[in-house]
């Protein structure tokens, strides 16, 4: 699961991704609510995280903004404004939840799964290949009865791979896609990557996860495809 979070505040922002990143998710951060709306409105996230007094655009224009662009990403509000007016200002003008600050990590936890799961239908809340089953809410994988934790890297990986089955990434792609626009001086990165989740997943045959020379990888239970790194 792919979260942003826009807050100003450096110490929180970074408590907030160090919480969610130990829990298993990819995090964007934003610090300013222009930068947050940019974020929001040219990647897609399963939820957004954002505080209500911000610079540049406030939490409620944020909501405001991407629900008239026809966005409906999940959206929780943070604020240390904890009126009743405030909280159905928000909820009308599109917001998801509600947290007043400050608040506990578990129950942070407690909502952000509640909105990941009001999002997921129980026929939309994991991803099958083969007999390969990945829960987007648990993060772990399921093949042959066997139950499979992944890191957050990998989860993002098999995650790419499993919603675009038989469609090769490029490591350019992989990098965008689960670096989020890091460097692309990871190519090494990237096959110790591929390593460690073929290791998991690719205990049996068909073997699952395969590399096209040349072009990339790609998810596939045919057998014809080249093997090796």
């Amino acid at each position: 699961m792919k979260l942003l979070i826009i807050e100003d505040d450096p110490a929180i922002l970074k408590s907030l991704s160090d919480f969610l990143k130990n829990n298993n998710y990819a995090v964007d951060t934003a610090s300013d609510g222009e930068l947050g709306f940019n974020l929001a409105s040219s990647l897609s996230y399963d939820l957004i995280i954002t505080d209500y007094l911000l610079p540049k655009l406030n939490g409620q224009e944020i909501v405001k903004a991407l629900r008239k662009n026809g966005n409906q990403v999940p959206i929780l509000v943070l604020s240390v404004k904890n009126s009743s007016q405030d909280k159905i200002n928000l909820l009308n003008n599109g917001a998801d939840d509600y947290l007043a600050k400050p608040f506990f990590f578990n129950e942070l936890q407690s909502r952000i799964k509640a909105l990941l799961r009001r999002q997921l239908s129980p026929e939309n809340n994991a991803l099958e290949f083969a007999d390969l089953k990945l829960d987007l809410l648990s993060h772990e994988a399921i093949r042959d009865g066997r139950q499979i934790y992944l890191t957050t890297k990998e989860f993002c990986l098999l995650q790419l791979l499993m919603k675009n089955p038989k469609v090769t990434f490029s490591r350019q792609i992989i990098t965008e896609e689960v670096w989020y626009g890091a460097s692309n001086h990871l190519s090494n990165i990237i096959e110790a990557l591929i390593l460690k989740l073929r290791k998991k997943i690719d205990f049996k045959k068909p073997f699952l996860i395969k590399t096209i020379p040349g072009h990339g990888y790609r998810l596939d239970s045919d057998n014809f495809y080249h093997l090796e790194l």
